[in-house]
């Protein structure tokens, strides 16, 4: 499973940009995943919160946006998406059609918890008992 060196990657990458900013504390991390990039999103989940368990990074969630493959012909210049591998264009049957989106597997962005913000003021509870 290189699900877990991916994670590992992810953690690094992290950190260094944690340091760079001098942030403490994380709430989420986003990252893209294409369609075709032979990472399988659950595993590298489940990979990521056992490397941050009993860390400064617990409790930071993962999110992944699957990236869809999106092609383009070459030569009719049509756009289109596809669930599996295209060998052709749906358009004008030309062969070969160049993968635009779907290999991706990036880090898109990291969203810093705020530890100065003040808890948010008590909500009186609802009278259920009118």
């Amino acid at each position: 499973m290189h699900e877990m060196s991916i994670a590992q990657s992810i953690v690094d990458i992290v950190r260094e940009e944690m340091a760079r900013y001098d942030v403490k504390k994380l709430e989420v991390i986003n990252l893209a995943v294409g369609k075709m990039s032979a990472v399988v999103p659950q595993h590298l989940s489940f990979c990521f919160s056992v490397l941050i368990d009993k860390t400064d990074l617990e409790g930071t969630r993962l999110n992944i946006r699957e990236v869809p493959m999106n092609y383009r012909c070459q030569a009719c210049g049509h756009g289109f998406e596809a669930e599996q591998v295209a060998l052709a264009c749906p358009a004008c049957g030309e062969e070969a059609p160049r993968l635009e989106h779907g290999r991706e597997l990036s880090v898109e962005s990291i969203e810093v918890a705020d530890l100065d913000a003040a808890p948010p003021p008590a909500q009186p509870a609802e009278d259920l008992g009118s």
